[in-house]
């Protein structure tokens, strides 16, 4: 006849004894486990109050009336900025040399070309409205020995820099938009902190986050701006009327190169998961459906109608170059027109 769970809280036999011991176990661990998150969240909202957010620049753009209502938009991705890492020109044959500070250099340069090139567009049309996708691994990170020793300087360093240069960029892009809606994703590859990408909260233990979170806060004072950080590995988000999944790419698996077939295979699952549900409860449909995957890691610029990847500001380093491989540092943004989808994609190299 099975017990009642007085008669279980009465035993006194070993077994119950240590069931009770793990028990208790298990309770401090997760009391531990929620001191430890509540500290964190104390240092990081005095972290926050602390900051000095960027001061708003005049906006010099308006809308034409005689041009009519606005049927495209435009998307930026940011990706692969590696703030932090330094490698030398002599290196590497002077394929490539980089640094803080042409990190930040180019940045600015990107979002300054990028605004240039909308001006063109407009003389035909209005184009009020900016997207910009945020596919991480901003900065360099910890993740390898040799980054450890050849970094300017230290992660935490790092994800302060990282933060400074992309309110510089949305300052930039705020004066030339009337309304510029960032897309934040926190999981990447060299900001994590752990040995190897984890799944559970991975989007949380990643100093990719606290760029985010940072850049969110100096930029709070620009009136028009949606800043929208998302801890999680990947996520739908929506640009005038296209879905994208978006995550930093780091999930697909790859050996020393552009891994075609587990870029298909990995669309090919999403989308198959992302249909079950969508059949079961048609109204997640506008959630979890997308058009086209967007992602960086890879640091070349590939474009196909279920997915993208974008470049690095970095470009090569003596890992491409130990094997073979040349990535020329730029970023990409491209329009969307809300009949006729995407066009008008331009890599802006550096």
């Amino acid at each position: 006849m099975a017990k009642q769970i007085n008669e279980f809280l009465n035993d006194n036999s070993e077994a119950v004894l240590e069931l009770k011991a793990q028990l208790l176990e298990q309770q401090r661990v997760l009391e531990n486990y929620k001191k430890g998150h509540g500290q964190l969240e104390i240092f990081f909202n005095a972290v926050l109050a602390s900051i000095n957010s960027v001061e708003p620049l005049p906006i010099i753009y308006k809308s034409d009336p005689k041009k009519g209502k606005a049927a495209v938009e435009a998307v930026m991705q940011f990706s692969d900025s590696h703030m932090g890492s330094v490698q030398r020109a002599d290196e590497i044959e002077g394929f490539n040399e980089y640094n803080p500070d042409i990190c930040r250099a180019r940045q600015i340069d990107f979002a300054e070309r990028f605004c240039k090139y909308i001006d063109r567009q407009r003389l035909s049309q209005n184009i009020d409205t900016l997207s910009i996708l945020d596919t991480g691994d901003n900065i360099s990170g910890d993740i390898h020995q040799e980054l450890q020793v050849t970094n300017a300087f230290p992660v935490t360093v790092q994800v302060v820099e990282a933060a400074k240069v992309k309110a510089e960029q949305l300052t930039i892009l705020c004066q030339n938009f009337e309304k510029v809606v960032v897309h934040f994703i926190g999981a990447d590859n060299h900001g994590r902190l752990t040995r190897k990408p984890q799944a559970k909260e991975e989007g949380y233990n990643n100093l990719n986050y606290l760029v985010g979170i940072l850049a969110q806060a100096y930029t709070k004072k620009l009136s028009n701006l949606e800043f929208n950080v998302y801890p999680m590995h990947e996520k739908v988000v929506t640009c005038l009327n296209r879905n994208y999944l978006m995550a930093h790419g780091h999930g697909i698996r790859a050996w020393m190169g552009i891994p075609w077939y587990s870029v298909e295979r990995r669309s090919s699952k999403e989308a198959q998961a992302r249909m079950q549900l969508i059949m079961d409860q048609k109204l997640k449909m506008a959630e979890v459906g997308f058009h086209k995957m967007i992602a960086g890691h890879f640091h070349t610029d590939i474009d196909t109608d279920l997915y993208a990847f974008g470049p690095s500001v970095q470009g090569t380093d003596a890992y491409d170059h130990q094997a073979g491989r040349y990535s020329k540092p730029g970023q990409v943004g491209w329009l969307i027109h809300e009949k006729y989808a995407e066009f008008g994609r331009v890599n802006f190299k550096f």
